[in-house]
């Protein structure tokens, strides 16, 4: 588990070049922080420029078809700001550790690349609040011994808002991730995030919510992949999958947080079998 802690080791090798990166964070949504879950798809609505190194452990339930295990992502986002209100965003790729207990081969290689455009549709500096859209499409560039690389990718449109309230910030998202194969599953993916600013600190809660639209053809089971991985599962149409995390973030500078939560599954039985807990942790670098 000393591997969970990667993200913050290289943040304090680089945090002294990091203090005069970016202006000084004035206004409360500036102030504001991104959210630590579920990274692949909920993001931020803020057009900015940063990378983002990320490392998630997930520990995979008995109860799936794999009868346990775990997976790894090692992962870099990048984020760049074109103007004021569009920034380029590369929010999925990275390298996978697979370790199924059983049926499916144990495996490791690189993952999926997602990457897209976000636009600021709505600010209102006055009340702190703003909304972005965005559309991603994920590329099938990974492995296929990581269950990446399959079918022809998926299109992903969603939208984003974030509003500062005196001692709380909210950021919300919903997106959908339409398959361009039928032999992958089409996805809904609603998040919440709440912080309450303490200094540097901020403790947060999140809920994360994926629904499956559309069934695939690939696998025959009911449990799909979250966030990660889409299984193509033929039985999991309408299925729907709920976790809660807790964690939070350290403002180490105008340019640096550190991210950390722990994430735990609200809903139980068929459907929801692959998430028995997950830990994310992470770095932003704004420049």
């Amino acid at each position: 588990m000393r591997r969970i802690f990667v993200p913050l080791v290289v943040g304090l090798a680089v945090g002294s070049l990091a203090d005069n990166a970016v202006a000084e964070r004035t206004t409360p949504l500036e102030k504001m922080i991104a959210p630590v879950s579920n990274p692949v798809n909920f993001e931020d609505p803020r057009i900015e420029s940063n990378l983002r190194p990320i490392f998630i452990y997930h520990e995979i339930d008995k109860d799936f078809v794999t009868g346990g295990g775990d997976v790894q992502l090692y992962a870099l986002q990048a984020r760049f700001a074109l103007t004021d209100d569009i920034a380029l965003i590369a929010t999925k790729d990275g390298y996978i550790d697979a370790n199924f207990h059983q049926v499916v081969p144990s495996d490791s290689g690189l993952a999926n690349i997602a990457a897209g455009l976000k636009y600021a549709a709505w600010r209102n500096e006055d009340s702190s609040q703003m909304a972005s859209v965005g559309l991603r499409y994920e590329i099938p560039l990974g492995d296929e011994e990581v269950l990446q690389g399959n079918g022809d990718g998926m299109i992903n449109p969603f939208i984003s808002y974030a509003g500062a309230f005196e001692n709380l910030n909210v950021i919300a998202g919903l997106g959908t991730r339409v398959r361009l194969d039928n032999d992958d599953s089409s996805f809904l993916d609603a998040d919440l995030h709440i912080d309450y600013p303490m200094c540097d600190f901020f403790p947060l809660l999140e809920v994360n919510l994926v629904h499956v639209l559309s069934a695939g053809n690939r696998l025959p089971i009911a449990d799909e992949g979250f966030d990660l991985f889409n299984f193509g599962s033929s039985e999991a149409d309408g299925k729907t999958v709920v976790t809660g995390s807790v964690g939070g973030r350290y403002r180490i500078s105008d340019s640096l947080d550190f991210g950390a939560a722990y994430q735990f599954p609200l809903t139980q039985g068929e459907g929801s079998n692959l998430t028995k807990w997950r830990v994310t942790t992470d770095l932003i670098y704004n420049f």
